[in-house]
């Protein structure tokens, strides 16, 4: 059986792709662990064509960035323009990204810093204005 034949069968019998879901790429590979976050590979049949793209978590969202940005630019309506599939996609997958630690620890850090200083927070400069 070749390559595409499984391909094919796999999408038609389990039915894994879905525009509001994540698949895990392990579902389609074995290699899944040795696959960088920011490769990118063309999986071809015997003769060279090719058969489907794989892109790393950060690749594909740079790749998506790109079209966000492009359409963007391109699209004269405002609420089009930041109203498009591939910001939508983007913000899904970000969405499921876990939060680094160095991020919190900054965050906190931040806090303790304005905390000392005495600067107002947002939502107290929200609450005296009454808004």
């Amino acid at each position: 059986m070749n390559k595409q034949s499984l391909i094919s069968r796999r999408l038609k019998n389990k039915q894994s792709f879905s525009t509001n879901k994540l698949i895990p790429f392990k579902k389609f590979s074995n290699k899944a662990e040795r696959f960088n976050l920011s490769g990118t590979s063309v999986m071809v049949n015997k003769t060279g064509v090719p058969l489907g793209f794989v892109f790393g978590r950060d690749s594909f969202i740079s790749f998506l960035e790109y079209i966000d940005s492009e359409f963007e630019k391109n699209v004269t309506d405002p609420g089009k323009a930041f109203n498009n599939p591939a910001g939508k996609l983007i913000d899904f997958i970000e969405e499921k990204l876990p939060v680094k630690s160095k991020f919190m620890s900054d965050i906190k850090e931040a806090r303790k810093e304005a905390q000392r200083i005495g600067w107002v927070s947002l939502g107290e400069i929200e609450r005296s204005l009454n808004v």
